[in-house]
């Protein structure tokens, strides 16, 4: 008769590697959740960032060429009167070239085209023929797209008509703006340079670029595709696509209304990855602690549960001993040992479970001020419109708050927005979401509320934030856009997209105001 090999495992060595493979199962798929939760989390963000970045560069771009569209004008009007004084002309041009670092040189030429006065003298651009027809035959205020001036150099040219007392027209005063010298245009983009290959650049309509990080790039055309072409035909946006070199991006672009140019500010996909490593690396080293807590706390369960078979083990071994029935009798047998096991996997499950709420709600909380995050607004809105529950939308921007980070630094900017946050939620009613959705940009929903109720909260929040006496800042102002979704009536970024236009029309009449939609 053979006998058969005694069996190596015991029953603790079993149940640690069985509670051991569940472990890391479930933490496997916790890491898995939890890196995708994260990874659509910062790109959202970096698509939001990018978006306010160009949006912002495009406004001071639009204002910068506005200025000059104005300091041309006002030089039309005046030559208007004296337009066969030569030397008067000349003075002008120098003036106007003189002023400041608007303009590379300056020229007035009459109605054929002919060059009449300039400056600087250098260019010895006196009599000869406009390069750019364009403004002669608009008879209008004109901000070309790049091309080659009579010089040879890449510029952009901004003119405007000239007309005598009686409406006549006389020619053209423009100036132009060399794409690779020192000017007011090129010093604003240079205010806006990134680093770790996120990078901002400057096109006009036809996708020459205009400005770039990168000054090899200026004066190239950029290929066809789908980040370019958004810039150029969109007010403002987010997009992730492939940019012309295949490098997967997340793009953010707003267009500069007066001349059509495209703002793109883009950051490589990979900085996101590179983000998401360092993160998921801290977030093991918190867990490794956890983990030796509960292999140790396992091992000892297992030694507990495995008391009570070693027991009935020595009992098999002396089956013909008179008292062998009593000995068996007295262990608790099969409930006891499956409780125990249960016991320690819940317990297991337990500590799993409670790290991954953690980790939720960090998931969903704004880290600096507490609010809700982007992600848990989204969560509640969809849950109100499965539920078709009315409710209001205060979109809150704080005025001027990059002053305040150039003005006494990020960590009194930080300290700000805390204090914002909690006279949001001072000024909310109880069943009210405050949320923080980027920079200094905060929304409040107001669920089951009136238009009217909801300009009301707004208003006393307006009036609170401005007379509150923030530490080192002093006081500070909010604009506020308000509008109301009802059920089934449309979607919700619809009412979101007209809070922000509310919020921006807020800030074009003069700041510190509540907007509310029209009922």
């Amino acid at each position: 008769m053979t006998t058969r090999p005694k069996p190596k495992l015991n029953l603790r060595t079993l149940i640690l590697i069985f509670v051991l493979l569940s472990a890391v199962a479930t933490l496997a798929n916790s890491f898995w959740v939890m890196f995708k939760i994260r990874k659509q989390e910062l790109i959202e963000n970096a698509l939001e960032v990018n978006k306010a970045y160009a949006y912002r560069i495009a406004t001071s771009v639009e204002q910068v060429l506005r200025s000059d569209l104005d300091k041309l004008k006002y030089a039309s009007a005046a030559i208007g009167k004296t337009f066969d004084d030569k030397r008067y002309l000349t003075e002008e041009t120098q003036r106007l070239l003189g002023q400041d670092a608007s303009f590379n040189s300056v020229l007035i030429a009459d109605a054929t085209g002919t060059i009449i006065a300039s400056a600087p003298e250098s260019l010895a651009l006196n009599g000869r023929t406009l390069q750019h027809k364009e403004p002669l035959s608009l008879r209008a205020p004109i901000i070309s797209n790049a091309f080659e001036s009579i010089a040879g150099n890449l510029v952009v040219f901004i003119s405007q008509p000239v007309f005598d007392g009686k409406g006549q027209y006389l020619g053209v005063i423009g100036g132009s703006v060399r794409l690779e010298q020192r000017n007011t245009l090129q010093a604003l983009m240079d205010t806006n340079v990134r680093r770790d290959g996120a990078h901002v650049y400057l096109i006009d309509s036809s996708r020459r670029v205009l400005y770039h990080n990168d000054p090899e790039q200026i004066g190239n055309i950029v290929a066809k595709g789908s980040i370019a072409d958004a810039a150029l035909s969109q007010d403002a946006g987010t997009l992730q696509a492939a940019d012309e070199n295949g490098v997967e991006m997340l793009a953010g672009f707003a267009k500069v209304a007066s001349s059509g140019w495209g703002v793109i500010s883009q950051q490589p996909l990979d900085n996101i990855h590179a983000l998401l490593r360092q993160t998921m690396v801290k977030v093991a080293q918190g867990i490794a602690r956890l983990a030796l807590f509960g292999i140790l706390l396992i091992w000892w369960l297992g030694a507990r549960i495995s008391a009570p078979l070693s027991k009935l083990a020595d009992c098999a071994k002396r089956l013909d001993t008179p008292d062998s029935y009593e000995r068996i009798s007295a262990v608790p047998a099969h409930y006891f040992e499956s409780w125990q096991i249960r016991r320690a996997l819940l317990l297991g499950a337990s500590l799993l479970q409670e790290k991954i709420g953690k980790l939720n709600q960090q998931a969903q909380t704004d880290a600096l001020t507490g609010l809700a995050n982007r992600r848990a607004m989204q969560d509640i809105l969809s849950r109100w419109q499965d539920a078709d529950k009315m409710f209001a939308v205060v979109s809150v921007d704080i005025d001027h708050f990059k002053r305040v980070n150039d003005t006494f630094g990020h960590a009194v900017g930080d300290h700000t927005l805390r204090a914002i946050a909690a006279l949001m939620q001072q000024n909310s009613r109880s069943n009210d979401l405050a949320c923080r959705v980027g920079g200094e940009e905060f929304v409040l929903l107001l669920p089951n509320s009136s238009l009217q109720a909801a300009a009301d909260v707004a208003e006393r929040l307006r009036c609170s934030i401005a007379a509150a006496d923030i530490d080192t800042v002093g006081h500070i102002t909010v604009s506020l856009g308000v509008a109301l979704w009802h059920p089934a009536s449309e979607p919700i970024s619809a009412v979101l997209e007209r809070a922000d236009r509310l919020l921006y029309q807020a800030k074009q009449e003069g700041r510190n105001r509540v907007v509310v939609e029209q009922a």
